[in-house]
């Protein structure tokens, strides 16, 4: 009985000791996060003109609220436009990844709501993007393409850096 308890004591110990290997790894890989400096709302310095889709985004600017890891992004009095997640896993660098456009944006056919990738590709759907020249491989495209960025913030200030070179400012309202 007594070799039994020590086999026991002895598989007890061994299998504390594979699990802390395997909970407890070397891996230097960030996990990913979010700076939550970056929550709030900020409006663009940018004034858009122009028309899309039947919008008129003339004199507006562009607004992005950030909570926690998701973007949305609005142009002011007309509509949201687009709804993504981001992650920084070095403070100062955030990499985007679309996952919702906002129908409104697109097309005034289109519901006021969300649409994910799949929701786009639905022929209903699909029919009002074809008539804008936009093609089921082109949705997927958009969607497979995420965005990384350089970004600062000063005080209520947000630059951010597109890795295309393009920098944008905006002012923290919220």
């Amino acid at each position: 009985m007594k070799n039994k308890f020590k086999l026991f004591e002895l598989a007890v110990l061994l299998t504390a000791i594979v699990f802390s290997f395997a909970a407890c790894k070397n891996d230097t890989t960030p996990t990913p996060t979010t700076d939550p400096a970056l929550n709030g709302t900020w409006e663009s310095e940018r004034v858009h003109s122009g028309t899309f889709g039947g919008v008129d985004y003339t004199n507006k600017t562009e607004r992005m609220t950030i909570s926690n890891g998701i973007k949305e992004d609005s142009i002011t009095d007309v509509c949201n436009t687009k709804r993504e997640s981001f992650t920084t896993e070095v403070i100062g660098t955030m990499k985007i990844t679309l996952t919702h456009i906002w129908g409104k944006s697109i097309s005034p056919s289109l519901e006021a709501k969300w649409y994910s990738q799949a929701e786009l590709k639905k022929p209903a759907v699909l029919t009002v993007l074809e008539s804008l020249s936009i093609t089921a491989d082109e949705v997927d495209e958009i969607f497979a393409e995420s965005e990384t960025a350089i970004y600062s913030i000063s005080g209520n200030r947000l630059t951010v850096t597109w890795k295309s070179g393009t920098t944008e400012y905006y002012n923290r309202i919220h």
